[in-house]
């Protein structure tokens, strides 16, 4: 393998990219878009299935070639049998699933780049990083930052009140019922840090996701519920004004938490069964689980019948109620 800093990827090249979609995603892949942006003559082509991508790229000033891939593996394997280009390297990052590889094959490339950097912590966002050396890529400085480093985005109004405020992020992609914090257990931290406070709430989430946090405030009075405040559907530069000026984020694994990770803000991730790899090892982020298991599977549902997702399921309101107390200097 070519050491690091040694330049294999030149100017003329064309480079694809095989990744997930999602918020989480792009942000620990940021550092390499940058850089990739900043030395091809073309942007990389970017196959993904997700269909929302346009938008966040634009938002976060990345450029990639998208190719939006059927979900149905037969009909992507047919979709890229019918690509008419040959690529000069095409980058899965450290951990592509099995699907991802398979798919890789059917694409024409000279080199397929799928390394692991065992000197490096085993968290994708260094991992992307070490790529970023091994590649010799040249760019910002920030493209040996994690996540990119700072985001220089345009400041959008969406916590109107300046009172100290937590921000909540109660949720997570439809089925992990393995990352899924019960709503039980969200109200009841709700209360008991309003009681325990003066702090304000915030709860954001995607537009579809206003019915289940509404739904949170059921059990609360009048009196509290005028002290938490709903951010649902506003764009990803108002999400990140609103985490920004938070005294902290308490989140399960999610985008939100990349977010908040490369904002710098002091976060409380709850992680269920998040693997190793998904849990940023940065100070400012403090990842929980109940104990009660070490599989980290990341799988949607628990793989043990008996465990029922006791990984999050099993996580007290006490346990993170402490961890915040200890985390956010302001509680």
């Amino acid at each position: 393998m070519t050491s690091a800093g040694a330049a294999i990827i030149s100017h003329e090249q064309r480079i694809a990219i095989f990744w997930g979609g999602g918020l989480g995603d792009i942000l620990v892949l940021r550092p390499m878009l940058m850089a990739l942006q900043s030395t091809l003559a073309r942007v990389p082509v970017f196959f993904t299935t997700s269909d929302h991508l346009p938008h966040l790229l634009a938002e976060l000033r990345l450029r990639a070639e998208l190719h939006i891939l059927p979900r149905q593996p037969r009909a992507a394997i047919r979709a890229l049998r019918e690509e008419r280009h040959a690529y000069d390297l095409l980058y899965l990052g450290p951990y592509p699933t099995i699907p991802t590889r398979l798919l890789a094959r059917t694409l024409r490339t000279h080199r397929i780049w799928q390394k692991r950097h065992p000197e490096t912590s085993s968290f994708v966002g260094e991992q992307v990083l070490a790529d970023v050396r091994a590649f010799g890529l040249e760019g910002p400085d920030s493209i040996h930052e994690s996540y990119g480093g700072d985001w220089d985005y345009e400041t959008q109004t969406g916590v109107s009140d300046a009172s100290p405020y937590l921000l909540l992020h109660p949720g997570a992609k439809g089925g992990w019922e393995t990352k899924r914090w019960p709503d039980a257990c969200w109200s009841e931290l709700m209360r008991r840090i309003l009681a325990a406070s003066n702090l304000q709430l915030v709860l954001v989430g995607l537009a579809a996701e206003l019915p289940h946090l509404q739904a949170l405030l059921d059990g609360l009075t009048a009196a509290e519920c005028a002290r938490v405040a709903i951010q649902a559907g506003g764009s990803l530069q108002e999400l990140a004004s609103a985490v920004r000026g938070s005294a902290g984020v308490i989140c399960h694994n999610s985008g939100v938490m990349h977010l908040a990770a490369m904002l710098g803000r002091p976060t409380l991730a709850l992680t269920g069964s998040s693997p190793q790899c998904w849990r940023p090892p940065y100070a400012h982020v403090q990842n929980l689980t109940s104990g009660r298991c070490g599989l980290a599977c990341n799988q949607y549902r628990c793989p043990v019948p008996f465990y029922r997702a006791r990984c999050i399921k099993q996580l007290s309101v006490t346990q993170v109620l402490l961890a915040a107390r200890t985390h956010f200097t302001i509680l």
